[in-house]
């Protein structure tokens, strides 16, 4: 009876109903309160449900009965990970793959936890002695990929992606990172080729998304777009979605095709003029059309048709009434004028506040602060130096980027992080400096300081991982020729 009772809690524990089988594991607890598989079972379910102070004890419990289980170690080892413990997330896989050393699990796990803390020649030892145990685990092979990728080894990344790929041609990761590495390379054509399995990709939200608008037109592949009607859709970042319009312009001058182009939100609708094409939100209905595509898969498009560097196009428009307000705030500011943006959604690609400070400390220019969002903290540092000016409204409208738009068009330079205002500045033409990390987006390639995106970007890089000093020493050298000129 009691077996039978504990098989239902392991059904929906399986099923993540982990509140009917948390009630069944304490129920058959309370009479067989020192029985190993449901203790076990139990301990991994409060760390599962993030209760870890009390998972923590259940282990120790369950411990004291069997303490040379190797399931019992790892899944005690697992809690600690789960928590960011990571010495005693190693010290529980350790144990427990030195009493079952035909387990790669443990020996992965610990691999993962030297990637995630960036130590990526020792995440490759253990991802290597994981492979050693098991050679089809092709998570291993893809990881230890990224941890080369990282430390700037293109060719062993490019390898190990092959590798992952062979064990698991099904790996959708491992194809999307191969590509997004042969993009880096500048081996366009098969990577963009492989770029079109993000589309597969369970982390990618847009394209389940996709699958929900239940489209019947066909996917446009390059057919002929005269007197047809193409529904294009953006895809990723704001970024993506100013860079990439470019090819919208090149489709209108190429046929006589009428294009709808849905994007995210209702807050940059008004970077489009509605002469242009039709611009649909989510939640619109989407008109008739012949054929569909995703904005990011128009560059494979346009690779294949010789024009994929198609120049950028300043479709972005102007609101004369905010560019007026502008004008009079800054007015008064004499002088060179840099605007600056230090922030990203990623963490490699944000620069700290500390070097744009130490520019304005050392340089007789006025830096202009290009970003909404800035800490308390952060603001009484800038407010110590007259040189940085921000603005408290910046950008708080409804309508994305306004301010940003008319403040960028009345500056000299605008110098930021790898971000969408890096895109916004370029489309509008302006000299734009963009501060790049070690290991860069691949849209900006591999060793170069120009990019054929745009002809007014200069583009910085970090010498190596973590590296904003060596950036900065050559940005204040830049701007000193630029003051000198």
């Amino acid at each position: 009876m009691t077996e039978d009772i504990f098989k239902s809690a392991v059904f929906y524990h399986s099923k993540k109903n982990f509140s009917k089988a948390k009630e069944i594991y304490e129920s058959l607890l309370k009479t067989n309160p020192d029985n190993l598989a449901i203790l076990q079972n139990y301990a991994t379910l409060l760390s599962q449900l993030r209760e870890y102070k009390k998972a923590e004890n259940v282990f120790k419990k369950c411990l004291k009965i069997k303490s040379n289980d190797p399931l019992l170690l790892y899944n005690f080892g697992k809690c600690f990970h789960e928590q960011k413990i990571f010495h005693k997330a190693i010290e529980f896989y350790r144990r427990s793959f030195n009493i079952d050393p035909k387990n790669d699990t443990p020996l992965y796990n610990i691999g993962n936890i030297y990637l995630f803390q960036n130590k990526y020649e020792q995440a490759i030892e253990y991802f290597k002695k994981a492979i050693d145990i098991n050679s089809s685990n092709y998570l291993a092979y893809n990881n230890i990929a990224i941890a080369n990728k990282r430390l700037g080894n293109f060719d062993d990344a490019i390898k190990f992606y092959r590798h992952a790929i062979k064990k698991n041609n099904n790996y959708t990761d491992a194809h999307l990172n191969y590509g997004t590495m042969l993009l880096t390379l500048g081996q366009l054509e098969e990577g963009l080729e492989q770029y079109e399995w993000r589309k597969k990709s369970k982390s990618f939200l847009d394209y389940v998304e996709y699958h929900t608008l239940n489209l019947k037109s066909k996917v446009w592949d390059g057919q002929d777009l005269n007197n047809k009607k193409l529904f294009i859709i953006a895809e990723q970042g704001i970024g993506d979605l100013i860079q990439f319009s470019r090819y919208l312009y090149l489709i209108k001058k190429s046929y006589k095709v009428k294009i709808t182009l849905k994007i995210k939100g209702e807050s940059f609708l008004h970077f489009f003029d509605e002469n242009e094409f039709k611009v649909i939100t989510e939640n619109k209905d989407i008109p008739e059309h012949d054929y569909h595509i995703h904005m990011m898969s128009l560059l494979k498009i346009f690779y294949k048709k010789n024009n994929f560097f198609y120049k950028p196009v300043n479709f972005i428009t102007r609101k004369k009434n905010i560019e007026e307000k502008w004008k009079n705030k800054l007015k008064d500011i004499k002088g060179i004028k840099i605007g600056i943006n230090s922030t990203t959604s990623l963490k490699n690609k944000n620069i700290p506040l500390m070097y744009f400070i130490k520019l304005a400390k050392d340089l007789d220019c006025k830096f202009i602060m290009l970003q909404k969002k800035i800490s308390t903290e952060d603001l009484k540092k800038i407010s110590q130096n007259k040189n940085i000016i921000s603005f408290s409204d910046f950008d708080e409208g409804n309508q994305a980027f306004i301010d940003s738009i008319a403040v960028i068009n009345s500056l000299d330079l605008v110098i930021t992080a790898d971000t969408a205002l890096a895109h916004l500045s370029a489309t509008l033409g302006k000299k734009t400096w963009i501060a790049l990390p070690f290991i860069a987006d691949w849209r900006w390639f591999k060793d170069k300081k120009n990019t054929k995106w745009y002809n007014n970007v200069v583009l910085y890089r970090q010498e190596k991982n973590e590296d904003w000093d060596s950036v900065f020493g050559n940005i204040k050298k830049d701007i000193v020729e630029l003051l000198n000129f």
